[in-house]
């Protein structure tokens, strides 16, 4: 089921709502919890839930519209359980991660959420650091994006020297290890030269990247992304990825651009 915009579930104001209710509580609870104002953008039926008794939304800081999280709320409008320290501890490790990238990918720009599957933290320390979210809800999963511009990396003949950019994930990987940064999965996006171009607008209108792009491309039958490679690293710190694995995505993408630019050329 499709999570419907308020007014669409809403109707005129005047006529009873539940869904108008619950909106209204889990603001109220979410400022009361968190000490700043929020909006509920979305809300729907009981799907995907904790239990079939709660109403699941999404929900944004008043302070950066741009940042959306989970949010469900029982259906007598008594308990709120939300994802909003998932994005909290992701926002505050952007800065020291795109730094770390940018030592691989001079041009990288990162987003990061937190997935903690089915499990809604109760904590609310602003200053929790990765480390210790994951000890706390070991369930997680930090993802990464590095969004660097293809054009960079990828030559006129459309080869990339896959090698250079191997030896970059796997010392990445291992700088991110080195800093805590375990259950992690990381993905280069490789950027059209007009993709990347955008970026800092779209990111302006939204923190989810990946969807934005995606969407795009979707509506527009054009190619933002002209290769993407990364690898999950393990609670032990291993890569879960071979170098055959990083070899095969390569030759995956090295088709697609193909693909693409003959679909062009006949257009």
């Amino acid at each position: 089921m499709i999570l419907l915009p308020l007014i669409a579930l809403f109707g005129c104001e005047s006529q009873p709502n539940k869904y108008g209710d619950a909106a209204k509580k889990i603001e109220e609870a979410l400022q009361q919890k968190y000490g700043e104002a929020f909006i509920v953008e979305k809300i729907g039926g009981g799907f995907g839930t904790v239990n079939s008794n709660t109403i699941k939304s999404m929900a944004s800081p008043k302070s950066d519209p741009s940042i959306k999280f989970q949010v469900e709320i029982t259906k007598d409008l008594e308990k709120v359980y939300d994802k909003y320290l998932n994005e909290i501890v992701a926002q505050s490790n952007v800065k020291p991660i795109e730094e770390m990238a940018r030592k691989f990918w001079s041009d990288a720009k990162v987003t990061i959420t937190n997935d903690t599957v089915w499990t809604y933290p109760t904590h609310v320390d602003r200053d929790m650091t990765y480390e210790e979210f994951l000890k706390l809800y070991p369930s997680n999963t930090q993802l990464i994006s590095v969004f660097v511009n293809g054009a960079n990396y990828i030559n006129e003949i459309n080869e990339m020297n896959e090698d250079a950019e191997l030896l970059k994930y796997q010392q990445f990987a291992k700088a991110l290890v080195g800093s805590g940064n375990l259950k992690t999965r990381f993905n280069v996006k490789y950027l059209s030269l007009a993709a990347y171009s955008r970026y800092d607008e779209l990111r302006r209108q939204s923190a989810e990247m990946t969807y934005e792009y995606k969407k795009e491309e979707d509506e527009r039958s054009i190619m933002n992304f002209v290769n993407i490679n990364g690898s999950y690293i393990s609670e032990n710190g291993k890569l879960e990825d071979s170098e055959d694995d990083f070899k095969e995505t390569f030759e995956h993408w090295k088709r697609k651009r193909q693909e693409y630019s003959e679909k062009k050329g006949n257009m």
